[in-house]
């Protein structure tokens, strides 16, 4: 079989619109009166670039998930501390230190101009020291690491680049690029390399595929136990996975836990995680929640036209166990071969009745100071995050179908 591109796959062009160009000015400052940091610390469009450094599995290093038109390819010749101290990363902050966006910021400039929040306010508050960090060179307090596309399940909502599954059956017409650290010797050397990077860190985060089926992962939590065992390890995971190597980190590391699940209902939960089983899942969430402690977990939940109906019951899952909550929006944008599961696809009643769960959620809960769960600088209580869901539903842009049976949208 002859594959295609990834780039003829998704053209850059069709991608964003906004490359090359800044934010209008009345949508930018409207932007910035919602940053929750001190006046003047806003002088920085964003700190993602001062903070925050990700590597893809491709070796691609970029400021954050979201700057995928420009990036910098890791080599053994150029690798982290050139990309950080020389490379690309000193392009973003030179433009968000002038109070601009880089041409690689097009998901935030979008966003802007269409009056979303964009994730730049996820990146102001990774590191308290922020203002004085960006105005003096410093290592960055945050490592995110997609390892792999490596994945044991077939989500529906995902894509080949992100699962092998995937990329061995449905996506198998796309080349979706080699997971350069799957090979020994440049993970060994990357290894080597951040071991000079850990002192600095507060952070490190594993993404994938699935980061606890990659040796990688448990490589690099054992250089952590011997330079900086204090370090926090985040990992993101759809939870179908404990055994003797996870428990071993789970009482040896400084771990939290992203789980990603989008439902509480048995039925859902087959249709999305493809793969999974659902009381295993949930068994081996408990598991390590007992012995990281729940303060350390977090149920990562997209919010999609699938499991719109019942949200509200993650929700509580999540609230009754005293784990923190993060809804994700779900967007068509990239994933080129999964359904449609947008909230547009939503009719009128099933919005009416999320919005009136979540207001009596609202409701029973407003007044008990819950502010125990603002540990994250991500996650920014449950109530923000209810309000979310209200908001995404009252913007889905519901119109009644015309004769032809297709909807229209606002």
């Amino acid at each position: 079989m002859t594959k295609i591109s990834m780039k003829e796959a998704l053209p850059e062009e069709k991608q964003f619109s906004y490359y090359g160009k800044q934010p209008s000015i009345d949508k930018w400052n409207k932007f910035q009166s919602v940053r929750t940091i001190p006046e003047k610390e806003k002088i920085i469009s964003c700190y993602a670039a001062f903070n925050h450094m990700r590597i893809t599995r491709l070796g691609l290093m970029m400021p954050c998930c979201f700057s995928t038109l420009k990036n910098q390819r890791w080599s053994k010749e150029k690798g982290l501390k050139h990309y950080w101290f020389e490379g690309l990363n000193t392009e973003y902050q030179d433009h968000f230190l002038d109070g601009k966006l880089h041409n690689g910021c097009d998901t935030c400039k979008q966003r802007i101009e269409e009056g979303i929040t964009p994730p730049i306010l996820d990146y102001d508050w990774n590191d308290n020291n922020r203002l004085d960090n960006a105005m003096n060179i410093s290592w960055p307090k945050i490592f995110e690491f997609e390892i792999s596309n490596l994945c044991n399940m077939e989500c529906p909502m995902c894509v080949g680049y992100l699962s092998s599954k995937h990329a061995m059956n449905r996506d198998k017409h796309i080349d979706w690029g080699t997971s350069i650290f799957d090979d020994d010797d440049n993970l060994n050397h990357l290894i080597e390399e951040l071991k000079e990077f850990i002192p600095h860190l507060k952070e490190i985060r594993f993404v994938g595929g699935e980061p606890l089926a990659h040796k990688a992962m448990y490589k690099i939590a054992k250089v952590v136990r011997e330079i900086k065992p204090e370090l926090k390890i985040q990992v993101c995971t759809n939870g179908s996975i404990f055994n003797r190597q996870v428990k071993e980190i789970c009482e040896k590391n400084n771990m939290s836990f992203s789980f990603s699940l989008d439902t509480i209902i048995p039925e859902e939960y087959q249709t999305i995680r493809i793969g999974g089983k659902y009381e295993e899942t949930y068994s081996n969430v408990e598991e390590i929640s007992k012995i990281v402690g729940s303060d350390n977990v977090t149920i990562n939940s997209t919010l999609m036209s699938v499991n719109c109906s019942n949200v509200i019951k993650l929700v509580e899952y999540s609230f009754k166990n005293k784990f923190d909550f993060f809804l994700n929006t779900y967007a068509k944008h990239g994933r080129i071969t999964s359904p449609d599961w947008g909230l547009n696809n939503l009719d009128k009643k099933t919005i009416e009745k999320v919005i009136k769960d979540c207001t009596l959620f609202l409701e029973e809960n407003y007044d008990n100071d819950y502010d125990l769960f603002r540990r994250s600088p991500f996650i920014q209580g449950y109530k923000m995050q209810v309000k979310k869901i209200i908001l995404l539903l009252k913007n889905a842009g519901y119109v009644p179908k015309n004769p032809e049976g297709k909807r229209k949208f606002k």
